[in-house]
């Protein structure tokens, strides 16, 4: 390797430039749009074609079938060159895929949300071009037990409490996902093509802002060549550019490049509670003979993270940063969710104070993590391993395969912090002993071995965790226990679920109900509701939600018990800021398709009682009250709480009870930035009630936050 540039410029310019006259071309056209759907099943005795739009699912076109279907289009090509090189690319595709062109086949994939691309130079022809995809999405067969041991990595698509039917009826595969999901794009390049490119950025002093990246490129060329890699790197949003040239000697076949860029002072990426997500696009380009013969642009975050198990903290850049998370289904069928939804539903986080969001046992769209990149919001990734599964040693080889092509697929995201491998694997969940006949304790603990093996040879940095552990999920107030007792519950260092369920918005709840509020409870309407994941048992029997004299009341007393338990979960989970825990993460944010579950905004991004709870409780600075109103004299403990990079000397905190308005006053409070700081402990006060106000004001009287608490919210 011979470096024969290198310069920065305060100016844009441009890497690449095309010339009429060059022998080949560099282009993408987008095969996105009509496609031909067949269904030909001679064991279910199905047989239909359909006009279907891809990106998208067959459930999109009211389908409602799962195995094999037959996807085809024709294309037109009308300069075809003979010196370029073509290929077909396809983002996603659920399950399994085999294609044809032209009438040859060339190559099959398995791994729903794992690009299938493929050479089909020389497979052309200038004019018409037919294109056929075998798609096969099947669901788990229904044998004894058939969720314990399933063979498909679908994680929450095709096994979960939020699938259309949950997660332990006969119906809870209906609707499936299947389908060509993602883009569909032919591209052309000229004789060296780029295949994978991974950046692994470097913070050598955060203050100073220095930074260098080590850049692993993988290229495929059709001949030996010494062709020029040029990277130019510019910061979004500003003018400055950086530009270095590398001469390299390039094998026919595929080739690995080790690049770099060289240490200098850039801005950092930061969560936005913290500071600016800096994102700078790094185009790569390769040129043969000083003509173009393909490029790529990623975006890329100067950024460094870490989980400090010593000092139970996870940082970012070097400093504590305290996790105030949610998790996240953003649809059952990922096909049909836009790029505007993504952006909307990363608002909503952000609006709610969340910073940091679990994408819960599957992959979502590409577009989600581009727009948390810009968001600044830390994502924890899950792979699509969700309970039990075949413990096949090849079992276990497909899912580290698949588990090494999801960290190629997200390796250049600064927003994503943590690989997650497996969650609540049968041999860390006990439960299932009640639940399975065939269960047993040390089933899948090879499974989610070789799948923590191949997340860690990513080598990234990230923090790697082997699974999603049971303890971690307390679930008071909902499967078990009271949601009180997180007021004495000793959380591990990560909390990744907590929560419970409420009712959608009430017109979701009638279009659900069929506009059926027959009182009380039908059989029939229960089951409708369970159908729609609501469960009967943990809203009676352990939540002990109220039923009211009608629909309206029982759906009223659902969401306030939602609002309640969030609330005063999150508060207390937060109490252990410093003291051993480092992030929660609420259960969940959005439900995936009309249903009753544990979201705080339903499948419409209507916002329950307890988005508002959990936005009000995940301030980034915010007092909190626990007070014993049983004594003769009722006592008061105080807490404030800051997540935040800002100090507040000679603050005040402001006490006030809400039904009379009065009022007791802290006052020269100094709050560290990032601390937790005890204002009072069991003080006793004198006409102290169970409506009260929390207002924190700087020391220019001005309000940071308030916080506020009903007589249910201080019980316990």
């Amino acid at each position: 390797m011979r470096i024969i540039l290198l310069m920065t410029l305060f100016s844009l310019s441009s890497c690449a430039s095309f010339s009429d006259n060059n022998d080949w071309h560099v282009n993408k056209q987008s095969l996105n749009g009509n496609w031909r759907l067949e269904i030909i099943d001679e064991n279910d005795k199905w047989a239909g074609q359909y006009n279907v739009t891809v990106p998208g699912h067959w459930k999109t076109s009211g389908i409602n079938y799962s195995g094999a279907v037959y996807y085809g289009r024709s294309f037109r090509i009308n300069d075809l060159s003979d010196t370029s090189r073509y290929w077909l690319e396809f983002d996603g595709v659920d399950y399994e895929s085999a294609v044809t062109v032209n009438g040859r086949y060339i190559s099959r994939q398995a791994g729903y949300f794992i690009p299938h691309n493929m050479e089909v130079t020389g497979l052309l022809q200038s004019g018409d071009n037919t294109l056929n995809v075998w798609v096969n999405s099947p669901n788990e067969k229904q044998t004894a037990d058939w969720s314990l041991h399933k063979t498909l990595i679908k994680g929450v698509l095709n096994h979960h409490d939020t699938r259309p039917g949950g997660a332990w009826s006969e119906k809870g595969q209906d609707w499936n996902s299947g389908g060509i999901w993602g883009d569909v794009t032919l591209r052309q390049t000229g004789p060296v093509a780029l295949d994978k490119l991974k950046v692994r950025p470097r913070v050598h002093h955060t203050d100073k802002q220095m930074t260098s990246a080590e850049i692993d490129l993988g290229v495929d060329s059709n001949r030996d060549t010494t062709a020029v890699i040029e990277l130019t790197l510019n910061l979004q949003g500003s003018s400055q550019t950086e530009i270095y040239s590398f001469e390299e000697v390039i094998q026919k076949g595929q080739t690995k490049l080790e690049l770099s860029i060289p240490q200098a002072a850039r801005q950092l990426w930061w969560p936005w509670d913290w500071g600016e997500p800096a994102l700078y696009d790094l185009t790569v380009s390769v040129s043969v003979d000083g003509q173009l013969t393909d490029k790529k642009t990623v975006a890329v975050g100067f950024r460094e993270v870490a989980l400090d198990t010593e000092n139970q903290q996870f940082l970012v850049n070097g400093k504590p940063y305290f996790i105030r998370g949610t998790n996240y289904i953003a649809s059952q069928w990922l096909g049909e969710v836009s790029d505007d939804q993504y952006q909307q539903d990363l608002e909503l986080m952000k609006q709610a104070n969340i910073n940091s969001v679990r994408v819960h046992a599957h992959v979502a769209g590409k577009a989600f993590y581009e727009l948390a990149d810009k968001a600044g919001m830390v994502v924890w990734q899950d792979f699509p391993l969700q309970w039990g599964y075949s413990d096949s040693p090849s079992f276990a080889l497909e899912a580290a395969r698949q588990a090494e092509a999801m960290t190629d697929l997200l390796y250049n995201h600064p927003s994503i912090a943590f690989w997650s491998g497996h969650n609540e694997p049968p041999w860390d969940a006990t439960w299932m002993k009640y639940k399975y006949p065939s269960y047993q304790p040390s089933q899948n603990k090879q499974l989610t071995e070789s799948v923590y093996q191949a997340l860690n040879k990513a080598g990234d940095k990230r923090v790697v965790r082997k699974a999603s552990y049971t303890h971690e999920h307390p679930w008071l107030g909902w499967y078990s226990g009271s949601y009180q007792d997180y007021r004495t519950y000793q959380p591990s260092m990560i909390v990744s679920e907590f929560g419970a369920q409420a009712m959608p918005s009430w017109a979701l709840l009638q279009e659900i109900l069929e506009g059926d509020g027959s009182w009380p409870l039908s059989e029939q309407v229960l089951n409708t509701l369970g159908y729609h994941n609501y469960q009967h048992h943990e809203t009676m029997n352990i939540a002990a939600v109220q039923q009211g004299e009608s629909l309206s009341h029982f759906w009223n007393n659902s969401q306030e018990y939602q609002r309640l338990v969030t609330k005063y979960a999150a508060e207390h989970l937060r109490l252990n800021k410093g003291k051993g825990v480092a992030a929660i993460y609420q259960f969940m944010l959005v439900d995936s398709w009309p249903s009753v579950t544990w979201s705080v905004l339903d499948v419409e991004r209507v916002a329950k009682p307890g988005y508002y709870a959990l936005k009000q409780s995940y301030q980034p600075v915010l007092a909190i009250a626990q007070a014993d109103l049983t004594a003769l004299q009722p006592t008061l403990t105080l807490s404030v709480i800051n997540d935040s990079l800002v100090s507040f000397n000679d603050a005040s905190l402001v006490v006030t009870n809400s039904y009379n308005q009065k009022s007791w006053k802290y006052e020269g409070l100094n709050i560290a930035a990032n601390s937790l700081v005890e204002v009072a402990n069991q003080q006793p006060i004198d006409g102290l009630a169970s409506y009260l106000t929390l207002e924190l004001r700087d020391n220019k009287g001005e309000t940071v936050s308030i916080n506020r608490y009903l007589a249910q919210d201080l019980e316990g």
